[in-house]
């Protein structure tokens, strides 16, 4: 593992260019808080210069958003760099047990009763409290209403693929599963669905080799392509060195036909922005997709949302482990969002979903949250409740 960490390091050129694309570089001014400056201590630590407890705290601030891999010019893979040195971390076991919790499927569904329960009230998470020692921030998140309920003609099956149920938006999100089955049957394939977690979070908390144990466990059910709605558990899952073909829901669908069945879909009278999901963008790089098929939708108006591709603060755990800085950041979002005066703001990442839809709910606009796929069916289907 030392010998790998230090060969990655090695190919940071130190020229700067990831400095302005750091969120937390940009926040602090301080270089031990930017790539480089993180890449320059992982190295220290495993040629022994430095000890790993000795950098944990700036490896701990960082979001894991992987915005310096698109601005660098020597293809550093920071994200890799990242997952290694945190697994040579101490691991608190409050952080080990919110980890176990939030990929727990009967945690989330305790939560989201709890939500239904509380709400509006917020609720300081005690797990919070207990690995940051700051004030929470997040506050259980509520579930998506009912969908759709008609049943359209959808044209002969010529095909199947694999998606993921996931840890969160089976629960969370059940209408993006909904939206997704239906857009893939309108473009002729059925899915079949795999449960399992992914290990997108262990991996990005330390737990590599379990993140990575996991990864394989799943790929291993698909024998057909994989199709994810989920920006990080894609992200991961094209990580790793596997045969299978992993594709988003959007490259997906500009692939197989859906933009031109938008150009008859009834569409959506309103202004639209998108961002995008961090593991999307800059994990996977898929920009153009999702933002064709937007901008496909009949009577709609586009408007780019400045800063799109700046991380929201969410990043997994981040909101929950860093709340003060994933405030800082989630504001700067949710004024970019403002700034476009826009109806609906559409996404590919149930995180990034859940905590830009607790800030606009916090603040005196009026904006819908819901993931592209939702948007998309949208336009077939007109928007839920």
């Amino acid at each position: 593992m030392m010998k790998d960490l230090t060969e990655l390091t090695t190919k940071c050129i130190r020229c700067g260019f990831c400095l302005e694309s750091c969120p937390t570089f940009r926040e602090t001014g301080d270089e031990i808080q930017s790539p480089r400056g993180r890449i320059y201590l992982a190295r220290s630590a495993a040629e022994g210069k430095l000890s790993f407890p000795d950098i944990a705290p700036a490896l701990d601030l960082c979001l894991g958003c992987r915005a310096c891999e698109t601005a660098c010019p020597s293809g550093v893979e920071y994200g890799h760099i990242l997952e290694l040195a945190r697994k040579e971390l101490p691991q608190p076991l409050a952080k080990k047990a919110l980890l176990g919790l939030v990929t727990s499927g009967w945690f989330m569904r305790g939560q989201l009763f709890a939500g239904r329960v509380y709400r509006p009230s917020r609720i300081p998470s005690f797990v919070s409290r207990a690995v940051s020692g700051e004030p929470a921030v997040v506050r259980p998140p509520m579930p998506s209403k009912s969908g759709w309920s008609n049943e359209p003609e959808f044209p002969p099956v010529i095909g199947e693929v694999a998606a993921l149920r996931g840890c969160v938006m089976g629960d969370l999100f059940p209408r993006v599963h909904q939206a997704t089955a239906r857009l893939l049957r309108r473009v002729g394939y059925s899915i079949r669905w795999l449960d399992g977690c992914c290990g997108a979070l262990h991996a990005h908390q330390g737990q590599w080799l379990n993140g990575k144990e996991k990864a394989h466990t799943l790929l291993a059910k698909a024998e057909i392509p994989l199709v994810l709605n989920s920006a990080g558990c894609g992200a991961h899952l094209r990580g790793q060195k596997t045969t299978n073909q992993v594709v988003d829901l959007t490259e997906f669908l500009v692939q197989n036909g859906l933009l031109d069945l938008l150009e008859d879909a009834p569409g959506i009278p309103a202004t639209i922005t998108y961002h995008d999901a961090c593991h999307l963008a800059h994990g996977q790089g898929v920009t153009s997709p999702p933002r064709q098929l937007i901008q496909a939708i009949p009577h709609l108006d586009y408007v780019e949302l400045p800063d799109a591709d700046h991380c929201c603060g969410s990043a997994g755990l981040y909101n929950v482990l860093q709340p003060a800085m994933a405030s800082k950041l989630g504001a700067k979002k949710l004024q970019s969002i403002r700034e476009t005066k826009c109806h609906i703001i559409a996404m590919g990442n149930p995180g990034c979903q859940a905590w830009i839809h607790q800030l606009v709910d916090e603040s005196p606009v009026e904006i819908m949250v819901l993931h592209t796929a939702e948007l998309l069916e949208s336009a077939f289907s007109g928007l839920p409740e």
